[in-house]
């Protein structure tokens, strides 16, 4: 037994001194660098590139067998300049000595300082890295081909090689003070990611290691730096099949242009689970915050590796639009500064393939709720889908308030000069960032996208007001192809009556053309202009048609290419601001001592009133009007000019009915007499005047044709008397009497 044991002792003895001897001697015998040049030249040739390295080789046996060294260069390609595309300042890896014996990789913790690459894109497409990756096809190539040629042997081969590692461990990773360059010609952008630092604990199949990692990403244009850290405990499966990132947080700080001068902070925390044989990642408990916007939710994915299927919910917590664009340095104002201060969104989103889903979505506007659906098909186009369900919406409240209103509440001109005051970041609020401005193109042709547009889309309101017109049950189908926008049908109740109609907008040249054909029917005139107008100089019930086009959408375009026809009769009705009863009492000179008895507005009654008009380059023709009333018979026919914004219009009125009480028996006399009035001026605000002399040369033709008839009855009368005389005498001589 003592003999044993001696020889187990002197075992150890001689295993420990081979070892110190190998810590001692094989560094002093073994020189690595006597191996650099080799190992730069075996480089240089595989990859085709410059390969240095500036430092020594450090090598280390016991307990760890490891190497260290640094100023590691790797050349650019040609055409991309002199700097490198790749530099490393320090590198080291070391493995455990002992554990190798037994088939166990224990790697120390992996040292990478001070890396940095410049990765770039020329204006003609090519990348610094293409010829790299030519290679490494190339080399894949012979390799698959060396394989079959070899048939069973290059198998052999593989089968015999050295045994498997058993285990795999490393203490950690450790990528301190890198920087990533990216520098792309074709799209003017330059980004660089920068002061990156990566941090890990012990990995080991199946622990729990906990990860910190950072970087600053900067944009030359727009000028924007953000600040990156991202803490997470990762952990990966015994089987390296299954991976997870618990309690994920994800901090930005960005500075620059576009975002405010105190900075834009955005947290963001979820938990990631991939599972490389399922093909799938989950990422749940979602959460991003930032200034005035919380987003939660939770996102799948399907065909990890191949064809991404994606299927999730997100939801946006009420969020002040209004406030989040102050922020921005962009003010949003409206006429009802209550609006745009409280918006959510619940969506389940869908991605396959080319197609984009969400559906269903939900939004809350303030006081307006909606649901409805996006499929966006193929985003070559695009090619869109999309439905809209409302329940009650008013549009002019969202407009920008007019120049009354800001006046009204006694700050348009702090308006004004406020909307001239840098932002935040001290940009002026109104200029957008460089990259985001459009292109000159598209500023001059907004309705460029339009052409390439795919779009089938169905909207139901069911309380709308625009224009300070109220609708209810609006429903409207929208569908554009190849530039042409058509609304069709447009239909909605209005002011007890129903509008029925299409809209056709043709974008297919620059100056857009628009179609317009609308019905009106059983419509309340005076509140609908009441509303829209302001006034309501025409009420009744009415019925409208309208068949017009325009070549142009501001308001001079309009005016002056209004073009088409249409036609209306309206009922039971009244046109206020002008009484022609009135007018012609006062004509006649029986306005100072009679009462009007009956109609004391300012307007003409009708029971009916019809007519038509064309227009051609914007001037309006009228030339069968028609009015009827229990007093009146009006006929009146002139041109509206638009582009003059002028009006001349001839009214003629015939009295058909007694007007004791209400003219006298002056007045009565003119029944059946034209009475001309003409209506002259601008648009909004026109004159109406009384034709006095036509109205006294139809008025003394009157009395000279009653005085005419007033002879040649009484002459008549004579005769019949004279002639009654003498027949009688001979009448009675011939019967004797």
């Amino acid at each position: 037994m003592g003999k044993f044991l001696k020889i187990v002792f002197g075992v150890v003895l001689a295993l420990a001194a081979l070892i110190a001897v190998a810590v001692l001697v094989l560094p002093l015998v073994v020189d690595p660098n006597d191996y650099k040049d080799r190992i730069v030249a075996e480089v240089k040739q595989q990859i085709g590139r410059d390969f240095a390295i500036e430092k020594p080789l450090k090598l280390s046996v016991f307990p760890w067998l490891g190497i260290e060294t640094g100023g590691v260069t790797l050349g650019n390609a040609p055409g991309f300049g002199k700097q490198p595309f790749a530099r490393v300042r320090h590198l080291g890896v070391r493995v455990k000595l002992l554990p190798l014996l037994s088939r166990n990789l224990e790697v120390d913790t992996l040292m990478l300082e001070g890396a940095e690459i410049n990765l770039a894109r020329n204006a003609a497409g090519k990348t610094n890295w293409d010829d790299l990756t030519d290679r490494g096809k190339q080399a894949s190539g012979e390799a698959v081909g060396g394989s079959k040629a070899e048939g069973g042997k290059a198998e052999g081969s593989k089968a015999e090689g050295g045994p498997a590692i058993a285990s795999l461990k490393v203490e950690g990773i450790q990528l301190r003070d890198a920087r990533i360059s990216w520098r792309d010609d074709q799209a003017g952008v330059h980004y660089v990611l920068d002061k990156v630092h990566l941090e890990t604990g012990a990995l080991a199949p199946g622990a729990r290691v906990p990860l910190t990692a950072s970087f600053t990403l900067s944009s030359r244009r727009p000028r924007v730096d953000v600040t990156l850290a991202l803490n997470t405990e990762a952990r990966v499966s015994e089987d390296l099949r299954r991976f997870s990132l618990k309690e994920l947080r994800l901090v930005a700080d960005g500075k620059g242009e576009g975002l405010p001068s105190s900075g834009l902070r955005v947290e963001v925390a979820a938990d990631l689970v991939a599972d490389l044989d399922a093909d799938t990642l989950a990422v749940s408990a979602l959460t991003i915050k930032g200034p005035a916007v919380a987003i939660t939710g939770q996102l799948d994915v399907a065909g990890l590796q191949q064809a991404p299927q994606l299927k999730g919910h997100l939801e946006l917590a009420d969020t002040n639009l209004k406030q989040l664009a102050a922020l921005f340095g962009h003010r949003i104002e409206t006429t009802d500064p209550r609006v745009l201060t409280r918006v959510s969104l619940k969506a389940d989103l869908a991605h396959e393939g080319k197609a984009t889903r969400i559906e269903p979505f939900e939004i809350t506007l303030d006081d307006t709720h909606a649901r409805g659906f996006v499929r966006l098909l193929d985003t070559r186009g695009p090619v869109l889908r999309a439905r809209l369900d409302v329940d009650a919406i008013d549009l002019d409240r969202y407009l920008p308030p007019t120049a009354q209103a800001d006046e009204a509440s006694g700050k348009s001109s702090g308006a004004h000069k406020a909307a001239g005051k840098p932002a935040q970041g001290g940009k002026p609020a109104a200029k957008p960032a460089q990259e985001g401005k459009p292109a000159a193109g598209a500023a001059d042709d907004p309705f460029a996208a339009l052409r390439s547009f795919d779009l089938q889309a169905d909207l139901k309101i069911g309380k709308l007001t625009v224009n300070k017109a109220r609708l209810q049950d609006v429903t409207v189908r929208l569908v554009s192809k190849g530039g042409v926008l058509k609304a069709a049908p447009v239909a909605a109740h209005l002011y007890q009556g129903k509008l029925n109609g299409q809209v056709t907008l043709d974008a297919r040249k620059k100056t857009p053309r628009l179609h317009l054909v609308e019905k009106l029917q059983g419509v309340k005139i005076g509140p609908l202009l009441a509303d829209v107008a302001g006034q309501d100089k025409l009420v009744g019930t009415g019925d409208v048609k309208l068949d017009v086009r325009l070549n142009g959408l501001s308001e001079a375009e309009v005016r002056r290419s209004l073009s088409g026809n249409g036609s209306f009769v309206f009922r039971d009705g009244a046109y206020k601001g002008v009484d022609l009863v009135k007018l012609i009492r006062t004509a006649t000179g029986q306005g100072r001592n009679t009462t009007q008895i009956g109609n004391t507005a300012e307007q003409t009654e009708f029971t009916e009133m019809h007519g038509s008009f064309t227009a051609r380059n914007g001037v309006i023709r009228n030339r069968d009007l028609s009015a009827k009333s229990p007093l009146l018979r009006v006929a009146g026919k002139g041109d509206i000019d638009l582009p003059a914004n002028r009006i001349d219009y001839r009214v003629s009125a015939k009295l058909v009915a007694s007007l004791q009480g209400q003219g006298g028996a002056e007045a009565d006399q003119l029944a059946g007499v034209p009475i001309p009035v003409r209506i002259q001026g601008a648009l909004d605000k026109p004159g109406y005047t009384l034709d006095v002399e036509a109205l006294l040369r139809a008025k003394a033709t009157q009395r000279l044709e009653r005085e005419k008839a007033k002879l040649r009855r009484k002459l008549e009368q004579k005769v019949q008397e004279e002639l009654k005389g003498a027949l009688g005498d001979q009448l009675k001589g011939l019967f004797g009497r």
